[in-house]
């Protein structure tokens, strides 16, 4: 992946920065900052849904935004575990169990247990149960896709949607917060 930024936009943007007082250069570029960080993580989360074949809600819930200004740092973090299947609306029909957006899971079953929590589950072929004195094979819960997991599995593409971000919405956007700091 290659990211080229302009140098005459940069040249510009110094030269303009440069006349501006330091409190409105400060807060233009913390309001284009964490814009330009809000922005990448609705662009993310819009790329990660179809990939991990989640509804995009449950994904956004997962992936927050922020702004160091300290730092003049930005992060998007998605931060998850292994998604039960049982969240994403499993339900039980004939043949095993369907979920939204990830389709049917044969011979899996919707089951409670003791403590309370109920998930969708499956059989592991030729295991025993250690606790059981017959012959019953151990079970497994069902999980869903993990969205941080992709992201780490597949870096490129989302390096890809962070520079398009970088590339179309930073320069633009501190111009846009300058200008309307201006007249202030």
């Amino acid at each position: 992946m290659r990211l080229e930024m302009n140098s005459k936009d940069f040249e510009e943007l110094e030269r303009a920065f440069r006349r501006l007082p330091g409190e409105i250069r400060t807060k233009a570029m913390r309001r284009a900052m964490t814009r330009v960080a809000q922005t990448a993580r609705s662009r993310i989360v819009a790329r990660l849904g179809p990939h991990t074949q989640m509804p995009r809600e449950l994904v956004a819930s997962l992936t927050t935004a922020h702004f160091n200004a300290g730092g003049n740092t930005s992060k998007v973090v998605a931060e998850s575990g292994w998604i039960p299947l049982q969240r994403l609306g499993a339900v039980q029909n004939a043949s095993g169990v369907y979920a939204k957006l990830r389709g049917s899971y044969r011979h899996a079953f919707i089951a409670a247990m003791k403590s309370g929590h109920v998930g969708a589950f499956r059989r592991v072929p030729g295991t025993q149960m250690s606790s059981a004195t017959g012959k019953r094979e151990q079970i497994r819960e069902l999980f869903a896709a993990n969205p941080a997991h992709a992201i780490t599995n597949n870096p490129d593409i989302y390096l890809d949607v962070l520079a398009g971000v970088i590339e179309d919405y930073f320069f633009p956007r501190v111009v846009h917060e300058i200008e309307r700091l201006l007249p202030r």
